[in-house]
Formats: structure tokens, C-alpha cells, sequence
């Protein structure tokens, strides 16, 4: 066999194990943006996942969105939101059973603010929705990939937890 072919199949060995290696080796979720909104509303989030420590993370059967059994690889960190640079408060409860999320969208649905995260695959895929009221409240839905079911619902309203909005007139009760 000539060198140059020799060498040219070792190239090609190396890539392809280093494509197999980059494929097995899941990078965590990060999502630092400010979105301009169509109303002129300008909502910054931040969006982190790390990778568990060792121990850290335990099997999961139910109450992880992002898994369908197994042990999460990731779990979500920092979840912070600021609407034209005030912050919104997300309590970590809300977002911390989400893992293995790959994407993060911001928009606006009935003047709204609308944050939703995508993430896990095949029967762990998940979507939810936090719907931003005011600076009151918000009502978070998880469903599956294509959201033609809500699988679930909860709606969060403390009037105590932001100044911003002293009367909560954000549509959540």
C-alpha cells in the first residue's frame, strides 16, 4: 500500500473516531440572550446547565422532564430573567426538573412575554412554556415535542414577590 494512501486512511480513522467521540460526549446547555420583542420589550434570560457531579444526580423514573429513565447527565443551574431590565423572578422549583434541554426561545403571545425551553428526545422530549403576567406571575405548561396535550400546568402568583408591580395587574390569578 503507498504512503499516501496510508496516510490518508489514518486521517480519515482519526475523524471518524473523533466525530463518534464528539457525538457521545453531550455538552451542556447554555443560553445567555437579549431578545428585542415586537412591542419594543427588551427580555434578557440566562439558561445553564452543568454537568452532575459525581453522586450528584440519582435515577430517575418520573418527575425529570428532558429523561425516559436513566440517570440525568445535566442539571439546569441558573434560570434568570430581567424584562426591560427588571428582574423577573422564576423561583429554581419551576426549573429545576428540566434536563438535557437544547433550546430556548423568547416571543410574545397577548402582549405576553412567552419563554420556551425544548429538550430530551424520543419519549423524554419535553416543551414548556413560561407565560410571563406582568411582573406578578407566570403560568408554566409542559408538554410533549409537539404539544398537542398540555401534560402540565401551574400557575404561580405572588404579588409579595415583586415590587415592580405593586398591583399584579399582569392577567395572573
Amino acid at each position: 500500500m503507498s504512503s499516501l494512501l496510508k496516510i490518508l486512511l489514518i486521517g480519515f480513522a482519526v475523524t471518524l473516531h473523533l466525530d463518534t467521540l464528539a457525538q457521545t460526549e453531550a455538552i451542556s446547555f447554555v443560553h445567555e440572550k437579549v431578545a428585542v420583542l415586537p412591542s419594543g420589550k427588551k427580555v434578557a434570560v440566562t439558561f445553564k446547565e452543568r454537568a452532575c457531579k459525581s453522586g450528584e444526580c440519582r435515577e430517575v423514573d418520573a418527575g425529570t422532564w428532558g429523561m425516559d429513565g436513566g440517570v440525568p447527565r445535566f442539571v439546569t443551574e441558573v434560570f434568570l430573567v430581567s424584562i426591560n431590565g427588571n428582574k423577573f423572578v422564576i423561583p429554581e422549583k419551576f426549573y429545576k426538573d428540566f434536563t438535557n434541554t437544547y433550546q430556548l426561545n423568547v416571543f410574545e403571545q397577548k402582549r405576553r412575554v412567552v419563554i420556551e425551553l425544548k429538550g430530551g428526545e424520543g419519549a423524554g422530549a419535553y416543551t414548556a412554556h413560561f407565560m410571563l403576567g406582568g411582573m406578578c406571575g407566570f403560568e408554566r405548561k409542559v408538554c410533549g415535542e409537539t404539544c398537542n396535550e398540555i401534560w402540565e400546568r401551574t400557575t404561580w402568583y405572588n404579588s409579595f414577590a415583586y415590587e415592580a408591580d405593586a398591583q399584579c395587574k399582569s392577567g395572573i390569578r
